[in-house]
């Protein structure tokens, strides 16, 4: 049981690391104009981490008593792959749809990998639930926004 709640405990704390990261680096895609088509879509991704991680930090002092640090870093942050390749490459919208549609769904695994520990606070987990659901919303909008401009049916994920 105590080794479940520590492997929560840092499941957790890694999802603080990577909200940090992926608000981190929608921040620096909206300083760019390489994408401005895309620029109202980082925006929103933007300040929806940096609330997402302001949540899940103070849920964690909450259950854990412990603070998360000032200097949190996660080991392999998704979205900087994200973030090189926007900057360094000059993709197609289509491209760079198909790009944010896969590594959105990379970051809804982590929520849902969280949310199979049995061992996990009930309030925890509706947070993690509704800030999921909130994810799969954008991947949803992606996948029709999609669609309607390519009209090639489903999205087809890296």
């Amino acid at each position: 049981m105590e080794r479940e709640r520590t492997a929560w405990e840092n499941a957790l704390n890694e999802l603080v690391a990577q909200a940090h990261a992926c608000e981190r680096a929608y921040g620096t895609l909206i300083q760019s104009d390489r994408y401005p088509t895309w620029q109202t879509y980082f925006k929103k991704r933007h300040f929806e981490e940096q609330d997402f991680e302001k949540i899940l930090a103070d849920e964690y002092h909450s259950v854990t008593q412990n603070k998360v640090p000032n200097s949190i870093q996660t080991d392999t942050p998704i979205f900087e792959s994200v973030e090189k390749q926007l900057l360094e490459k000059n993709l197609s919208d289509r491209e760079v749809n198909v790009l944010l549609t896969a590594n959105e769904q990379n970051l809804v695994l982590h929520y849902q990998n969280l949310l199979a520990f049995d061992s996990l606070p009930k309030t925890t987990s509706a947070l993690l639930q509704s800030q999921a659901e909130d994810l799969n919303n954008n991947i949803q909008s992606l996948k029709m926004d999609y669609n309607t401009k390519y009209k090639t049916g489903h999205i087809k994920t890296q």
